[in-house]
């Protein structure tokens, strides 16, 4: 990962660059809660896989629904607001680049801006179909 500093675009740039700022920017309660109502829903009891999970703005209020979050997000920075948030601290986050990710979620989520920060917006699209995180959620009602 390329971080803010070298010049470089990498997975991480966008989230390093706008920590500080993120949640100034997207303030969206009601957006917001219609997100986390679905989301909930979505997950069916089971966990809930947050591509891009950044500051928890989608996260948290799912975890205090009591859902499960799991994140996966390329930016420290982003993963550090969030830890300082009530509550964050307890949601798990894998540091990476989220096409890696397979797993056994219910529900997955990743809201713009995350999908089009990518260093190809294009290889985000093909590797959310064809290399994993589609696979890795269940449908609803699966087990």
């Amino acid at each position: 990962m390329t971080g803010a500093g070298s010049g470089a675009y990498g997975t991480a740039t966008y989230g390093d660059r706008i920590a500080d700022i993120y949640d100034d920017l997207y303030q969206f309660p009601t957006q917001t809660e219609a997100a986390v109502d679905l989301l909930a829903e979505l997950a069916g009891g089971g966990p809930a896989l947050e591509l891009g999970i950044g500051t928890g703005r989608l996260a948290l209020p799912l975890a205090a629904r009591d859902v499960t979050v799991l994140g996966i997000d390329a930016s420290e920075a982003m993963v550090a607001r969030l830890r300082a948030k009530p509550g964050g601290s307890e949601i798990e986050v894998t540091i990476g680049d989220f096409c890696a990710v397979l797993g056994t979620h219910r529900a997955g989520s990743s809201t713009w801006p995350s999908t089009p920060s990518s260093p190809s917006s294009a290889r985000t699209t093909n590797c959310g179909a064809s290399n994993g995180w589609r696979r890795g959620c269940r449908p609803a009602g699966g087990s």
